[in-house]
């Protein structure tokens, strides 16, 4: 069975760029970017807007653009597909929710150039460098 979600790299450009990622503690351990499972009856951009709210915790926030990338991964019988956006955030909003679901225990707004090199998972890896292109030709960076 395939399932659908959404998965985001958010950043903010305050004079160098940084970008948000967790530490996952449940099932593996290792830094990815938050994401969420597409609930029945909802569009990507809807449980984008879950996931940014409700999951993370950062109610002010502006989608960008959706990438190219995405990222999967087998467990058990289920394929999971999820789509990545890129999406805007200040690092000034604390981040509130990140342990509300204990699967993960922290979160950094890790530096461009240290944030590659804490990904545990290649695609992530290549959508952080896809994302890095888009935000150089919108921030005119």
């Amino acid at each position: 069975m395939e399932i659908k979600g959404v998965q985001v790299i958010t950043y903010d450009n305050n004079g160098e760029m940084f970008f948000l990622i967790l530490r996952r503690v449940e099932g593996w351990h290792g830094w990815e970017f938050p994401k969420t499972t597409v609930h029945e009856g909802e569009t990507e951009e809807q449980a984008l807007e879950r996931l940014m709210d409700y999951q993370v915790g950062i109610s002010k926030s502006r989608l960008v653009r959706k990438l190219n990338s995405t990222q999967a991964f087998q467990d058990g019988q289920d394929t999971h597909v999820f789509q990545l956006y890129l999406v805007n955030a200040s690092m000034n909003i604390p981040v509130k929710n990140y342990a509300s679901e204990k699967k993960h225990d922290n979160y950094l707004w890790a530096m461009r150039d240290s944030v590659e090199k804490k990904l545990t998972w290649e695609p992530e890896k290549i959508a952080l460098k896809e994302a890095i292109s888009i935000i150089k030709e919108v921030e005119d960076i």
